[in-house]
């Protein structure tokens, strides 16, 4: 039939395509070369190559793809694993990606409420509030210092308390001013539902914006 026939040709092109890839050159698909590539075949790869790539081209014992799995044996259970192992890489690194892009998302909204220079032309927006709570946090989060006065700088910490504002955590936070003058004790939680309050206002400024203009 047809659909035999055209198998048995995907199968010797199957062939033809191993023999190009094991000598890196199309020539050596050609009918003076053919039999220098196989026996490069012999010398360079193993056995069990070499008979599959024979049995290929010449249609013996092979009447379909199910026919190779036998022949490649243990082999394809090694690029099975080392396929799982590759896609395991992947997944780990692209839930890393998902992590930093989540922390990226909620670093930009926050930077677009805090030391903002006014709102409906109010100059304290920032200075006031929800907003002061949220400008204290972001000193808490990067302007730390040491003992001496050095900067404080710990990724670790940055990370931690990053999570724990996305995710509204009951922690307690202590909060202080530079001056050392103000001082207040708050929860993750509440430092969300301040950071919501304040995002969900500056989008809705932005929103009215948009239907004055148009």
């Amino acid at each position: 039939t047809k659909h035999f026939q055209f198998q048995q040709e995907d199968l010797v092109n199957l062939g033809k395509l191993m023999v190009a890839l094991a000598c890196n050159s199309v020539l050596a698909l050609q009918r003076d070369n053919i039999q220098t590539a196989l026996e490069l075949i012999n010398r360079s790869y193993s056995r069990d190559l070499a008979m599959l790539v024979v049995c290929l081209l010449t249609s013996q014992r092979i009447k379909s793809i199910n026919d190779v799995m036998p022949m490649i044996g243990a082999r394809f259970y090694t690029a099975l694993e080392t396929a799982t192992q590759r896609a395991d890489t992947y997944e780990s690194e692209i839930s890393k990606e998902v992590h930093n892009g989540r922390l990226f998302r909620l670093l930009t909204k926050l930077n677009t409420i805090v030391d903002r220079p006014q709102l409906h032309l109010d100059t304290s927006w920032s200075e006031t509030g929800d907003r002061y709570m949220l400008k204290l946090f972001r000193d808490y989060v990067f302007h730390q210092v040491t003992d001496d006065g050095r900067p404080w700088l710990d990724l670790a910490h940055v990370i931690a308390v990053l999570n724990k504002l996305d995710a509204g955590s009951p922690d307690k936070i202590c909060l202080m001013s530079h001056d050392e003058q103000n001082i207040l004790v708050t929860s993750y939680a509440e430092l969300k539902r301040c950071f919501e309050r304040s995002f969900a206002e500056l989008l809705q400024a932005a929103s009215s914006h948009k239907t004055t203009m148009s």
